[in-house]
């Protein structure tokens, strides 16, 4: 579907999995989150093109993971000269580019050190440094991830990540596609994580590129206030809320895609 393609760039003595997809010309960069941590997106090209199929008609999308040889002390500062560093290999002189949660810390970093790079940005349920709740979500899922289960891990991190109503009949999908998976590596999972406690976004003020902020009305991993704190530090950024949407958006997903569309085509 969309011409959905699995690859990995070897650049640097570094290798980073990411998928293409979109019928498109003009290129669309995306940034997971997190999630990242657990699993790359390698063999991920088809399900990508699917959640993202409203923008895939217009734009050439890339999902790109962190590199596979990340080493303790990783920043977020760090992943973001490697995006830039495959945008550079790939020929992407400048891009639409999304971070979600972790990924729009990651973003923010790219804006600041290669404006060159970002003709539009969207930061989705993300915050501009850790807050209380996100430390306390990510300490407890490093906590299930050495001591507990997988189950227990996904289980959880779903419990957060949609409003109770979703994860009521979530939840059994999570139980059911938790039985088949395990946690690949857990030095890259602590690493990600670390460095999302320790990001620090400074000068979000200079960046200058149209922007638009996603929150989720019921975000119980960020908290729907860092959406507003981060509009007051970046000036004329353009905010919008999901109602009924907690940090998954894909709770929202054909909304969130038709606010993006609109937002990139403005």
């Amino acid at each position: 579907m969309y011409s959905a393609k699995n690859a990995t760039l070897s650049i640097n003595g570094k290798t980073v999995d990411y998928v293409t997809f979109g019928k498109g010309i003009q290129p669309l960069v995306i940034i997971p989150g997190l999630g990242d941590g657990l699993q790359t997106v390698k063999g991920m090209a088809m399900p990508f093109s699917i959640t993202y199929r409203i923008l895939a008609e217009r734009y050439k999308i890339y999902v790109f993971s962190r590199i596979n040889e990340l080493r303790q002390g990783y920043t977020t500062r760090d992943m973001a000269a490697d995006v830039a560093e495959v945008m550079e290999a790939l020929n992407l002189d400048t891009a639409y580019v999304m971070g979600i949660s972790q990924g729009g810390m990651i973003a923010q970093h790219l804006t600041l050190d290669f404006p060159e790079k970002v003709k539009n940005l969207v930061l989705a349920v993300m915050a501009d440094q850790s807050t209380s709740l996100l430390e306390k979500r990510v300490k407890n899922w490093l906590l299930l991830a050495r001591e507990g289960t997988y189950t227990e891990l996904m289980l959880d991190i779903a419990r957060v990540s949609y409003t109770s109503k979703s994860y009521s009949y979530l939840r059994y999908l999570y139980w059911y596609l938790s039985q088949f998976g395990k946690i690949k590596d857990q030095h890259r999972l602590s690493i990600q994580a670390q460095s999302c406690l320790e990001h620090r976004a400074n000068l979000l003020e200079s960046i200058i590129c149209p922007r638009l902020i996603v929150g989720a009305a019921d975000d119980q991993v960020i908290e729907l206030d860092a959406s507003y704190e981060l509009e007051k530090l970046i000036p004329n950024s353009r905010l919008e809320i999901l109602a009924d949407c907690g940090h998954a958006l894909y709770e929202k997903n054909k909304e969130f895609n038709q606010l993006l569309l609109g937002f990139l085509a403005e």
